[in-house]
């Protein structure tokens, strides 16, 4: 766990002491004197054992938030994914690693489950999944996929806000190179999902992950017309 890591969960839980304190005090005696005599136990371990017992207390409470919101989630996560052609995310084991994505961005666990806070990881996860389709098209394919969203406005975000960060990041890791024939804009790329998820985490802030899964639902997604053979199209001019 980085530094900024830690600071980013102070700042997003506002447990600075005098704030912390403020709040401790509101408590019902009971979960005070819980907390103060687990805080003394915790205290009384070795930083390995710590952090190896925070761990799996997070791990924990996120498999059962997982439990708790999987149809929720599911059901909504298929109803836009299926115009994508996914229909696996709303899973349990899935749900149980996106929370925990989410909780590693965010630095804090939900004290209760707010529509509000189910709407932002709804967000996430669809737009997590979209990222990974784009990752996996092939340049040509990522054209066809920001030309068919009819409105120019939101071909020109698709693109500059999502598909060029992609690229860039594609050549930089040097998995496509350009050459004067111009096939690498028809080349997949082969990554493991592992792989893509480190890559969008790198590429993206959360705002932005979020906001193309809101956006998702109206998306524009051609199967056929987008993974057409190369060169089936007189459409297909490249765009750099």
């Amino acid at each position: 766990m980085t530094q900024e890591f830690r600071y980013k969960r102070f700042d997003k839980g506002h447990i600075i002491p005098e704030s912390f304190l403020e709040e401790f005090r509101t408590k019902a005696p009971s979960t005070r004197r819980y907390l103060l005599n687990s805080l003394t136990l915790f205290a009384c371990i070795s930083p390995e054992q710590q952090h190896q017992a925070l761990n799996d207390l997070i791990q924990s409470e996120l498999v059962s938030l997982a439990k708790k919101t999987q149809n929720y989630l599911h059901d909504r996560i298929h109803t836009v994914l299926k115009h994508f052609g996914i229909d696996e995310t709303g899973e349990s084991k899935k749900l149980v690693e996106y929370y925990y994505r989410y909780y590693l961005l965010t630095g804090t666990i939900p004290e209760n489950l707010t529509t509000e806070y189910l709407n932002h990881l709804l967000n996430f996860i669809i737009g997590i999944e979209v990222l990974k389709i784009i990752f996996m098209m092939s340049f040509i394919e990522q054209q066809r996929f920001f030309e068919i969203q009819g409105r120019y406005a939101i071909q020109v975000m698709i693109f500059y806000r999502y598909i060029k960060p992609i690229r860039d990041k594609l050549m930089l890791e040097k998995l496509l190179y350009r050459d004067v024939t111009g096939s690498f804009y028809y080349t997949k790329v082969s990554l493991s999902e592992d792989k893509i998820l480190d890559y969008i985490f790198e590429v993206f802030q959360l705002e932005k992950i979020e906001s193309l899964g809101e956006l998702a639902k109206d998306l524009q997604f051609d199967r056929e017309y987008i993974y057409k053979p190369p060169h089936a199209d007189e459409r297909d001019v490249p765009v750099f």
